[in-house]
């Protein structure tokens, strides 16, 4: 199955099942980035409120990278 074929599968897919796809490929990318991981679970341990996101924050701050 080529690339293209793919694509054209996920554009049919509900928006649950897309969002599903989008978080595999968000893990596939990032699986083996230690950097990413330390920094993730440094963020998700803090405790201190006025460090944490909104969603929205969170997806500005997602798609700046």
């Amino acid at each position: 199955m080529s690339v293209q074929q793919i694509l054209q599968e996920i554009t049919i897919l509900s928006a649950k099942e897309q969002n599903e796809v989008s978080a595999f490929l968000f893990h596939l990318r990032h699986r083996g980035d230690t950097s990413f991981q330390n920094e993730l679970e440094s963020r998700m341990s803090d405790t201190n409120q006025e460090h944490w996101l909104t969603p929205e924050e969170f997806e500005q701050q997602l798609e700046q990278r």
